[in-house]
């Protein structure tokens, strides 16, 4: 009986601190009390009609039991979270790890509680008169036994698995192979260790059952240091894929700014190359007019095809050389007018009213960066609405402080990282798209301003507006 209520409060323990380490890591299907409180309860239901009938004193039924409970911790998962294959199997291992380990630690300090208690009786046995006296001792020794052991569980999964929750940081990040089987095999390993740990440990000879601990009374000490390495080995193994992810993260954000870098210089380029035109159509525009005039003279009676196709050949060249929009600078001239160019090809309306703020302190490649951010995120967006869409770039100052504020229409939902707040990118590889916003905040507080999103639905549609504000006077390196 005593046994009994051990294993049941330790199926508790296990139900409740499942539940939340798991919320953690996944997306809930529902809300989180529900969740929660359903976790808890299949958990408990599960572990007492399933797990607690495989005996784990053999081997193989120890191996059965370890696949068993991952199986039911990953089809809990699929019930109440959202699918994602990869993390929800490191969860489920994660957690069996966690059982596997602290239960062998504890284990331990109870067989040292034990030697305490035993000790504690042999001193108390010169008092004790009857057997009446011995029996309450021993059940009142036995239930703080419990209590301890119980006790001890909890501390030590609580940090345990805390630990790697709060180690793991980037908890949306989207699994690739080789990144997850970095992270799971150290998983992996102890499970396989312990494993063999059961082997050794329980032993039948001579008709009796015994234990390694008590044949060999400092393989208690082994044993504890080797669930301890393997607690801090695993916990160091997230550790060091966070920060693998965190190079990898920032790698492809400089690559990236590379790429715009290139990108930039070759619209200055593009640029250089349109007002060397313009200054040439100038020189040679009275050639064209005297040209004119001369086919003008040739042509008579309904025969005028030359003259339209000279006409419409200098409409094309004028056309190519006109910008919409003066900004005040003529890279933001190039963003502008290409990023309104690309938004018509989608039959996206496009307005603007933006003007460089050519007297302070604002790196014009910081603004082209900016803008080109967020015109290519308005442009994604829009281009998926139906019906009538639009985008409106505007820009503003206050004082010292200069404001860019980019409106565009979208349809879907909206994600946002845990962390950082920003919203998800929408593509396959997110991680590589989804790294403009973070660009923008990043020229933002360099100028030590920042980012403010508004989602807002006007009964038309909905209208996504990123206000990007910038300090002219202080720049940040």
């Amino acid at each position: 009986m005593y046994e009994k209520g051990i294993s049941v409060s330790l199926y508790l323990v296990n139900s409740i601190t499942c539940s939340m380490y798991v919320w953690k890591f996944l997306r809930g299907k529902f809300q989180k009390k529900f969740v929660l409180c359903a976790w808890t309860g299949l958990y408990f239901i599960i572990q007492m009609l399933i797990l607690d009938r495989i005996d784990w004193s053999y081997p193989l039924h120890g191996l059965i039991k370890v696949l068993a409970d991952i199986t039911c911790i990953v089809l809990l998962q699929m019930l109440l979270y959202h699918r994602e294959l990869f993390k929800q199997l490191f969860v489920a291992v994660s957690f069996v790890v966690a059982k596997e380990l602290m239960t062998y630690i504890v284990v331990v300090l109870n067989y040292g509680w034990h030697w305490i208690i035993g000790r504690f009786l042999i001193v108390l046995s010169k008092k004790i008169t009857t057997m009446a006296e011995v029996e309450m001792w021993n059940n009142i020794l036995s239930v703080a036994a419990g209590i301890v052991y119980v006790f001890l569980y909890v501390l030590l999964m609580k940090g345990y698995l805390s630990a790697i929750s709060r180690k793991f940081i980037r908890k949306d990040y989207s699994f690739r192979t080789r990144e997850y089987a970095f992270l799971i095999l150290p998983n992996v390993s102890t499970l396989c260790i312990s494993l063999t740990l059961k082997m050794m440990i329980f032993s039948v000879g001579n008709g009796t059952s015994a234990t390694m601990f008590d044949r060999l009374p400092a393989t208690l000490f082994w044993v504890s240091l080797i669930c301890l390495l393997l607690s801090g080995g695993n916990i160091a193994s997230v550790i060091l894929f966070q920060k693998l992810v965190r190079l990898g993260g920032e790698e492809r954000k400089r690559a990236m700014l590379e790429n715009q870098m290139v990108q930039m210089q070759r619209q200055i380029e593009e640029l250089q190359d349109i007002y060397a035109d313009m200054r040439g159509l100038r020189h040679d525009m009275k050639n064209h007019l005297q040209s004119i005039a001369a086919v003008v003279r040739k042509v008579s009676g309904e025969d005028k095809e030359e003259l339209d196709s000279y006409i419409d050949k200098m409409e094309t060249t004028v056309k190519r050389l006109d910008f919409a929009y003066r900004t005040g600078n003529p890279i933001t001239d190039v963003i502008v007018h290409q990023k309104k160019q690309e938004a018509e090809r989608q039959k996206i309306s496009f307005e603007a009213d933006f003007i460089y703020p050519d007297k302070q302190q604002i790196d014009v490649y910081d603004m082209g960066i900016v803008l080109n951010n967020a015109l290519e995120n308005a442009i994604e967006a829009a281009s998926k609405c139906k019906g009538k869409k639009r985008i409106c770039l505007r820009s503003y100052g206050k004082g010292n402080l200069f404001f860019i504020e980019v409106e565009n229409d979208f349809s879907g939902e909206i994600v946002f990282h845990r962390e950082t707040g920003l919203p998800l990118s929408s593509k396959e590889d997110a991680q590589v798209h989804g790294l403009g916003m973070e660009n923008i905040q990043r020229c933002a507080k360099k100028y030590k301003g920042d980012i403010d999103i508004t989602i807002c639905d006007t009964g038309e549609g909905k209208k996504f507006i990123l206000t990007v504000m910038m300090y002219e006077r202080h720049l940040t390196p």
